[in-house]
């Protein structure tokens, strides 16, 4: 473990960082980089995000997620195998939000439900729908 401006890197996180920095530009799927690392929304399903509901996921070792929508926390379980990724018993907390912050965290939510692959495309990781289309672009979270 290595410490950044008083933050613990976990292991995952520093292969994930690592393999982002070798492969560059290369389009990679690897299950470790999702785990014990947080991503935040850049894009979702081509609409952009508002800059202050950020939306967030992170996927634990055991494959837990925690996250938010942009309004409310969510939580949840991943499958992965290989490239392959699945999410099952997303749920969220109840609050309500402002009408534009809610329509974000429920694109989200239904981008989780339709995804079925992910890559890391340079410093993006990349949630993909069965059709290929893009759902989701993500950036390390800090």
């Amino acid at each position: 473990m290595t410490h950044e401006q008083g933050r613990v890197l976990q292991p995952a996180a520093w292969r994930a960082a690592l393999l982002v920095l070798a492969l560059g530009a290369i389009t990679v799927s690897a299950p470790e980089a999702l785990q014990g690392s947080s991503w935040l929304a850049e894009d979702i399903q081509g609409g952009g995000v508002i800059d202050n509901a950020q939306s967030t996921l992170a996927i634990a070792a055991g494959g837990t997620v925690t996250g938010s929508g942009g309004c409310n926390r969510l939580f949840g379980a991943a499958i992965i195998a290989g490239d392959q990724l699945t999410f099952e018993g997303i749920g969220s907390t109840r609050m309500a939000c402002a009408p534009a912050v809610m329509d974000q965290e429920r694109k989200f939510l239904d981008a989780l439900a339709a995804t079925r692959t992910f890559r890391l495309d340079g410093p993006y990781l990349k949630f993909y729908a069965g059709s290929g289309a893009v759902l989701v672009r993500f950036t390390a979270l800090r």
